[in-house]
């Protein structure tokens, strides 16, 4: 429907509150913000959060965000996590991102 903004749903507002500190969480959009919401919620989101977004965008787009902004967004931890979990253990790219080298200021 064009003019109707696809807002996060109630039951997440509170742990978007936490996850979004700095924007008004009844701004984001789902679908215009989606690599935002993704990076958020798959690196500190709650279980219940984390389900949501997995209903919500499927695994297909959580692949597309893993092997490309969730590269420069996501820990090294929650990368490999999701690695696993989308059989992403054989891409080039999260081969290297997970054999790189750590800064030693910022472990992740």
């Amino acid at each position: 429907m064009v003019g109707v903004r696809a807002a996060l749903p109630v039951s997440l507002v509170k742990d978007a509150t936490f996850l979004f500190p700095e924007v008004d969480v009844r701004e984001l959009n789902i679908h215009e913000d989606w690599k935002y919401i993704l990076g958020r919620v798959l690196e500190s989101g709650t279980l219940e959060s984390v389900r949501w977004a997995v209903e919500t965008y499927g695994t297909a787009r959580i692949r597309e965000f893993v092997l490309g902004r969730g590269l420069q967004v996501l820990s090294r931890k929650t990368v490999n996590y999701w690695a696993l979990v989308l059989g992403l253990q054989d891409e080039e790219c999260i081969q290297r991102f997970l054999k790189g080298p750590r800064n030693p200021f910022w472990p992740n």
